[in-house]
């Protein structure tokens, strides 16, 4: 005979997963984090050149107040132009010389010279369009413990040389700290146990600026030279 009471008990409870409040929150808190993702990369893009247009604006007002031009957002165009003048200046002959003068200047000067050429180093990793860029390819390292990775750049390899007169090939491997990869840690890790990955420098620079949001479609180990 049919039981009414045995098939009700049978039922299929509800998933407490599909509570609306609960996938109200994630939804809410996944748009958060590609908000952020979006936003911290023009936070500090915006920073860096509204510290420079104010740097440049602070010497060119006062020049133009004492000429008589009281003109809003003067001295903001004059720090374009500027910025456009050295980059047109510095690709002829005697920009290039005048620049390598100047540069020489500022590796001479003892406090000059350790900012200046942290700060050309910077530039020179992150400006990807460059054939000498400072990042030569992504891979992962065992940090900061067996069986964790952590996404780093290897930036150059050196030979170390035991006490006991033993060698070892290290990797110099830097891992950035989003949001910020000016920021971050220098590792030196055996060539061994690093795994080069088979993505580019910018496809790894995004997973780093976005905290793992910005993920490429497919990773893997890249190939060696060998089995190409």
């Amino acid at each position: 005979m049919f039981n009414r009471e045995e098939n009700i008990q049978t039922l299929p409870a509800g998933d407490p997963e599909e509570d609306p409040r609960s996938t109200i929150w994630t939804n809410m808190r996944r748009s958060f984090l590609r908000g952020l993702a979006i936003i911290i990369p023009i936070a500090i893009t915006v920073w860096v050149l509204w510290f420079i247009f104010q740097f440049i604006d602070g010497i060119a007002s006062p020049f133009y107040q004492q000429i008589g031009l009281n003109i809003p957002g003067l001295g903001f165009i004059t720090a374009i132009v500027l910025i456009l003048l050295l980059g047109v200046f510095s690709r002829y002959l005697v920009g290039k010389v005048f620049f390598r003068i100047l540069e020489r200047i500022f590796l001479n000067l003892p406090l000059a010279r350790s900012v200046y050429s942290g700060a050309r180093e910077l530039i020179n990793a992150f400006s990807l369009g460059q054939k000498g860029k400072t990042f030569r390819e992504v891979c992962m390292v065992e940090y900061p413990r067996k069986g964790v990775y952590s996404i780093g750049f290897k930036t150059n390899e050196l030979t170390f040389e035991g006490a006991d007169g033993s060698k070892q090939r290290l990797s110099n491997i830097y891992i950035p700290l989003p949001p910020n990869p000016t920021t971050g840690i220098l590792t030196l890790v055996p060539s061994d146990e690093v795994i080069s990955l088979s993505i580019s420098v910018e496809q790894g620079l995004k997973l780093v600026l976005s905290a793992g949001i910005v993920t490429p479609t497919e990773m893997s180990k890249a190939k060696l030279k060998e089995e190409k």
